[in-house]
């Protein structure tokens, strides 16, 4: 047993984050440290919230972050932090260009003179120009709002830090991610607590579509990366199945897994952008890179999402 690898994870206590802490926990060689910013409802992480340590400090802040990265000395940086993904509550641009891009340069700053091995970035497929096939990493971009620009911009300023300073940036754009402690408003979690709770759902269209992809597949992704000897420096890697589905679809399964019917209503929440007819990531690169492809299949991701919200609804007091 070598000496445990400290890794920092910023942006922690959310959907992505918690599940990250629970499975470096897990994995028994990382010491785990989150950056969050004050006032944070750690509520996804209170079952391990006494074998990780939590660090206050606001992205924001230039000289905070230095201060914290000299005092941590990470070994593993990942970057999960951001804001406006919640596209009806988080709508302010400003905050998202503090967040997304200025908080993005001061965590990259303060690491300038740090010997990292890996830094993982996060940026979203909503960056992707829409077209009719598999959407490749090196295809133009042109977010479809705020946020999508604002991580693309992070991203982009990341990979300088990558040339200039040869930080170990490795970028991976997320496609949709759904599975355990995900935000109650969210598309999946909506629908399968209003059906636990015997309650309409409603929805937009039955034929949206996106490429889902389960969180367990997504944290084998960073695992296999932050793991790896070969720094991929700059380079950006699709996290999705490699397959589409369409709301309908999820409705179906869900229906399924719990054997009843669920009283669905489309056309009653907005779409806040056009929707695409194709949106699928091709995958290609992350598997030649690191060897990854998604484990579950749209059926047993959806599955496993459903019955731990069935365990886990007390976590989710309605609203």
């Amino acid at each position: 047993m070598g000496r445990m690898k400290k890794v920092l994870i910023t942006g922690g206590a959310g959907f992505i984050g918690a599940n990250l802490v629970r499975r470096l926990l897990a994995e028994g060689e990382f010491e785990v440290v989150v950056i969050e910013k004050e006032g944070t409802n750690l509520w996804r992480l209170n079952d391990v919230i006494d074998r990780i340590m939590i660090c206050y400090t606001d992205l924001e802040d230039a000289a905070a972050v230095q201060n914290a990265v000299d005092e941590i000395q990470p070994h593993i940086v990942l970057h999960l932090a951001g804001y406006g993904v919640y596209a009806s509550a988080q709508t302010d641009v400003r905050t998202m260009m503090r967040v997304n891009i200025e908080g993005t340069l001061n965590l990259a700053e303060a690491l300038k003179n740090h010997p990292i091995s890996s830094f993982v970035y996060t940026s979203t497929s909503l960056e992707y120009k829409e077209k009719e096939s598999k959407l490749k990493e090196e295809d133009p971009s042109d977010p479809v709002n705020f946020y999508a620009l604002t991580k693309s911009a992070g991203g982009q300023v990341l990979k300088q830090f990558a040339k200039a300073h040869n930080l170990p940036v490795v970028n991976v754009r997320l496609f949709t991610v759904y599975g355990y402690y995900e935000d109650s408003k969210k598309l999946i979690p909506s629908i399968i607590l209003h059906a636990l709770r015997n309650q309409p759902v409603e929805l937009s269209s039955p034929n949206n579509v996106r490429d889902f992809i389960f969180i367990e597949d997504v944290m084998d992704l960073f695992v296999k990366i932050i793991t790896q000897e070969r720094a991929y420096r700059g380079e950006m890697f699709n996290a999705g199945s490699g397959e589409q589905h369409s709301i309908q679809e999820v409705v179906d399964t869900v229906e399924k897994v719990l054997g009843r019917r669920l009283d669905v209503r489309y056309g009653q929440r907005p779409s806040y952008y056009e929707e695409p007819k194709v949106f699928v990531a091709d995958v290609a690169k992350a598997k030649e890179a690191f060897g990854w492809e998604s484990k579950h299949d749209f059926v047993s991701g959806i599955t496993k999402t459903t019955e731990w919200f069935q365990k886990n609804i007390h976590l989710y007091p309605e609203a």
